[in-house]
């Protein structure tokens, strides 16, 4: 066997050159990241960048494009930019376009979907426990909100949202707000293909006015099996409308 043979067998490849952009990107986020530049800061000049890194124009601002997808930094018209301050939901942000090529697969999207129903009735255990009087007035008023919705696709959608999200606001916890809203926009892309008749709606308000029930009562065990019904049924939806395996979806474990 001789050595380019050899190359081969071992799935060798030669290495390619990084683009400039690519470098100039590299080198600004390792100051971003060893604390030269603070959130808050400005970045050098594209003028001053361009000579620093001996690259034209294109490469600085494709560069800048890139460290704003990855939640970095943030341009503004007329201005230099500036290092962002990190926060879980510009971390989230940046993710959108891989998790939606990634929810083209099936077994992606019942994974994520699991994941999302675990944590629902995970938050609806934890409000039973824990809302106050003045969250279950606001969880009353999205709960008929998203009842006068019914016949409205864009609105019933909108006010869902907002039910939901009440729920894991009860937890006062960032993190959890930015990962709801991060799971109801991956979600809702695929459930928005959904046939959605104003029957359907109307099942999904009265499942919803049982998880507000179950709360209002301050029942951990029955808000939490009420949640996990109401997605289950939004699951079967999907099944039947795209002709997927019965079981291709398993119920996550308690969230006790």
């Amino acid at each position: 066997m001789n050595e380019g043979d050899s190359s081969q067998a071992l799935g060798l490849a030669p290495i390619s050159r990084p683009k400039l952009y690519e470098v100039v990107a590299a080198r600004l986020e390792a100051a971003i990241r060893d604390g030269r530049l603070k959130p808050g800061d400005r970045l050098p000049s594209e003028r001053d960048l361009m000579e620093t890194f001996e690259t034209g124009r294109p490469s600085v601002r494709e560069a800048f494009l890139f460290l704003e997808k990855k939640g970095l930094i943030e341009t503004e018209n007329g201005r230099r930019a500036r290092v962002r301050q990190p926060d879980v939901f510009s971390v989230l942000e940046s993710l959108d376009s891989v998790i939606h090529l990634s929810l083209q697969d099936g077994e992606t999207f019942k994974d994520l979907f699991a994941a999302r129903s675990f944590l629902e009735q995970a938050m609806a255990r934890n409000a039973a426990k824990n809302i106050t009087d003045a969250q279950l007035t606001l969880l009353r008023e999205r709960l008929d909100d998203n009842g006068r919705a019914i016949g409205d696709r864009h609105e019933f959608v909108r006010t869902d949202a907002l039910f939901h999200r009440t729920l894991f606001e009860v937890a006062d916890n960032r993190i959890f707000e930015a990962v709801h809203d991060a799971f109801a926009g991956w979600v809702e892309e695929r459930r928005s293909k959904l046939q959605r008749e104003s029957f359907t709606e109307q099942h999904a308000h009265r499942q919803h006015t049982g998880i507000f029930n179950a709360i209002a009562f301050r029942d951990p065990d029955a808000a939490e099996t009420a949640m996990r019904d109401h997605l289950k049924g939004w699951w079967a939806a999907w099944v039947t409308q795209k002709e997927l395996p019965q079981d291709a979806y398993v119920d996550p474990p308690p969230a006790t």
